[in-house]
């Protein structure tokens, strides 16, 4: 006899049972199995999560700067298509399928050669009955929308070549595992309870984790810091943002007493004192603005409108609880958004008390109320509800946004001091509001909302709130130190593979020298403490001088977008080969 899988079958609507029939069976009649308006929810979702990836690529390309702008357009979709290749050929079947506790080893679902019909709850019948096929579509969405998210992290820092070398280690590495202990049955994680309906820990804190090790990599491997030395200006840095936060503490205490005067005393409004107003923190050396506002908002939008697939989708089912789910992604997006801008709104009035706020334009009091504040706001309360989405009723959601986006705008505040090259922030959004979301999502799990399915409980209903807060805690710690220390194991074995690989092609001994781990003094010896690494993983991409090549002219970003004789005049040389630019000439000879 072949074999027989258990089926979950909508026998009279509202009705169902579940039977045991052969997979031959299943196979050959699918429509007497499955329900279409599952089927067709499902696959709607799964186009849903795939917009989402284009919708990162305008927001990376609007807050990076315009030499950067179009690699972080290109790179969310062009990493999309990589993880989605690996997924259908070996990510799918190490991540959901029977095996072992990190990894599964079904080998029938290598390249999908015998996943098609058989129900994603095998041996239960439990859960809504879709095939395997539609399972593997949407959660391969997951894949690649998470590594996507990764792009944000190397703005300037990494070849887009070698990053989708890198993220095809890490969505083995670390995203499929961390997936499998989340949603597997065998997962620690799920055996625990722990609830993450859509991904806040496999697909948020995993890719916020591995931006900010990627940053940390690439600030010891171009600055050549040690750990003493960077241990010595971490400590510094931290020191002046807490004597920082001391004097806004006291100039608020100040304003507040003179708030407090002038409603007792009736006066009229006491003007704060201008010898008070200090200078503020100078903005470091890469600093840049946002390259394109209108990109950021419609990126925001399509990235708001995919999130009700991601979400709602989860519940893989046409039912109540893709509803709930959906409603509470919308709320929770509306309160992240306007809680955002009164975060910066109070930001901005906090360290203007008592610095002359009355007497500035008032262009420039709210001048830091742009659009950037709603759409990071709304994208925290996004992140925020994504674990929690399927597990808490739709008015708890405005917490969950409103107290992400706080969340974000202090982490992001706090965290440029460390993470200096994350210059899209995407620690702060992704694992600051994913441990938001996991935290709230432990507090306010309710077995109604649970239940809205019609078969779902609330795993171990027996826990207190105490308890299962701290099992949600334990999976986010578990996974940000794996995370952190597989990227930077990846990296460092990127590093040291690409030395290698050009140490062997190099046939001269003096090029070996050049390139080599150790190069020689005046006098021909080797200096043992010197380590020249030109080879590094995360290699910055810099823009060429020759305006031919589509490079800059000069230092002053002037860029040349056609090669024109009566445009372009060599320089004093035509050029030394050392990157000498080239001068500009007006046609018109202004």
């Amino acid at each position: 006899m072949g074999e027989t899988v258990t089926i979950r079958v909508q026998a009279a609507p509202p009705s169902a049972t579940v039977v045991e029939v052969p997979y031959d069976t299943v196979l050959a009649n699918p429509e007497q199995y499955f329900q279409a308006a599952d089927l067709v929810w499902v696959m709607v979702a799964s186009a849903m999560v795939f917009l989402m990836v284009p919708a990162l690529s305008l927001i990376y390309a609007a807050l990076s700067n315009r030499s950067f702008a179009m690699t972080m357009f290109r790179l969310p979709l062009m990493t999309a298509a990589v993880v989605g290749l690996q997924w259908v050929f070996w990510g799918y079947s190490i991540t959901f399928t029977d095996g072992s506790l990190w990894y599964g080893g079904e080998t029938r679902a290598n390249a999908l050669v015998d996943a098609v019909a058989r129900p994603i709850a095998v041996g239960t019948g439990e859960g809504p009955s879709i095939p395997e096929l539609l399972f593997v579509l949407y959660e391969g969405m997951f894949a690649s929308f998470t590594a996507a998210i990764v792009c944000g992290g190397i703005v300037h820092r990494a070849r887009p070549a070698r990053f989708l070398i890198f993220i095809s280690f890490w969505s083995t590495l670390v995203y499929s595992p961390v997936a499998r202990w989340t949603w597997h049955r065998k997962g620690w994680s799920n055996q625990l309870g722990v609830l993450d309906f859509a991904g806040g820990t496999p697909v948020h804190i995993t890719s916020g984790t591995t931006v900010a090790a990627f940053a940390l990599f690439y600030d010891f491997e171009t600055s050549k810091l040690s750990l003493f030395r960077y241990s010595q200006a971490l400590l510094l840095r931290i020191g002046k943002r807490i004597a920082h936060d001391f004097e806004i503490i006291w100039v608020v205490a100040k304003s507040c007493f003179r708030i407090l005067k002038t409603l007792l005393t009736g006066a009229e409004w006491i003007k704060p004192e201008p010898a008070e107003y200090s200078v503020p923190p100078t903005v470091d050396a890469g600093h840049f603005e946002p390259y394109n506002n209108t990109y950021l908002v419609l990126g925001t939008a399509l990235l708001w409108f995919g999130w009700a697939g991601f979400n709602g989708g989860s519940a893989l089912g046409a039912n109540l609880r893709a509803v709930s789910a959906w409603l509470s992604t919308h709320v929770a997006a509306c309160a992240g958004g306007v809680v955002g801008i009164l975060w910066q709104w109070s930001e901005k009035l906090l360290d203007a008390g008592g610095r002359n706020f009355e007497a500035m334009p008032p262009d420039a009091r709210y001048a830091d109320l742009t659009v950037i504040s709603f759409c990071d706001g709304a994208i925290a309360g996004l992140v925020a509800i994504t674990p929690g989405s399927g597990f808490v009723p739709v008015w708890s959601a405005a917490i969950f946004g409103a107290v992400a986006a706080l969340v974000v705008g202090f982490v992001k505040k706090e965290s440029a001091a460390v993470l200096r090259h994350d210059k899209l922030h995407v620690f702060a959004v992704h694992a600051g509001a994913g441990l938001v979301g996991m935290c709230l999502t432990g507090l306010f799990a309710d077995p109604t909302t649970v239940g809205l399915d019609g078969h779902s409980t609330l795993p171990h209903p027996e826990y207190s709130t105490g308890r299962r807060l701290g099992y949600q805690i334990a999976d986010v710690l578990a996974a940000v130190a794996y995370s952190f220390v597989m990227t930077i194991a990846i990296l460092n074995f990127m590093k040291f593979s690409v030395f290698a690989f050009q140490w062997l092609l190099s046939r001269d001994a003096t090029l070996r020298d050049a390139s080599g781990c150790y190069k020689r003094d005046e006098a021909g010896n080797y200096e043992v403490e010197v380590f020249v690494d030109n080879l590094q993983a995360t290699q910055p991409q810099r823009w060429r001088d020759d305006p031919l090549l589509q490079g800059s002219v000069a230092a002053n970003g002037v860029v040349i977008a056609g090669a024109n004789p009566h445009i372009l005049a060599p320089g004093d040389g035509q050029g030394d080969g050392n990157g000498e630019a080239l001068h500009i000439q007006n046609p018109n000879g202004v």
